[in-house]
């Protein structure tokens, strides 16, 4: 399947799109490779595009007192919509490849150009955040899980391919454990 195919129907899991907008879209977007560790918005800069996963793996990160802290994480066919992109304010996040990815952009420009035309493009993207939030919403409980054994058990019951993709210190961050603390318990190990 083409990424346009693939982009189109991951977008048909939130609405079904008709062929009309289907299309219009896969006029718009662009394909952005990046390498491992860099780092397309940052902290300060305006997200200007949504983006969905072709290929790698993509970690949200803030500021921490000494490193990055990871917030998130999106694979293969997952869609990324960055903080502040519908507000056009500045992110106060880091958005990075982990490793080499490929990923499809539409630019909010053009999307909000497609919604002036197709009233059903402005449906999507409100059905679109409402999926975000509720993946925040999803953190806030991972991170309100009071030992690091249920955060881990609780990361690999719903996000296993953390686990199984992701480097070990960037998992350690995200489930406000030491790096040391994370190994004990990826062995299985009392920490």
């Amino acid at each position: 399947m083409s990424s346009a195919a693939n982009f189109i129907q991951r977008l048909n899991r939130t609405k079904t799109l008709s062929l009309k907008l289907s299309n219009t879209l896969m006029e718009a977007f662009k394909v952005n490779r990046f390498e491992a560790q860099e780092t397309f918005v940052s902290p300060g800069n305006h997200a200007s595009s949504i983006y969905f996963v072709e290929s790698g793996i993509v970690r949200g990160a803030i500021e921490g007192p000494t490193e990055k802290l990871s917030t998130w994480f999106k694979q293969d066919g997952d869609l990324i919509i960055p903080q502040g992109i519908v507000n056009q304010q500045p992110s106060d996040e880091y958005i990075s490849a982990v490793f080499k990815t490929n990923l499809i952009a539409l630019s909010f420009k053009s999307l909000k150009k497609i919604g002036e035309t197709t009233p059903e493009a402005m449906e999507l993207m409100i059905l679109l955040i409402a999926e975000t939030a509720a993946e925040s919403r999803y953190r806030e409980k991972l991170l309100r899980i009071a030992t690091a054994k249920d955060r881990y058990n609780f990361l690999n019951e719903n996000e296993d391919f953390v686990l199984k993709r992701v480097p070990q210190y960037l998992v350690a961050s995200y489930l406000n454990v030491t790096k040391e603390t994370f190994s004990r318990l990826h062995k299985g190990l009392p920490y």
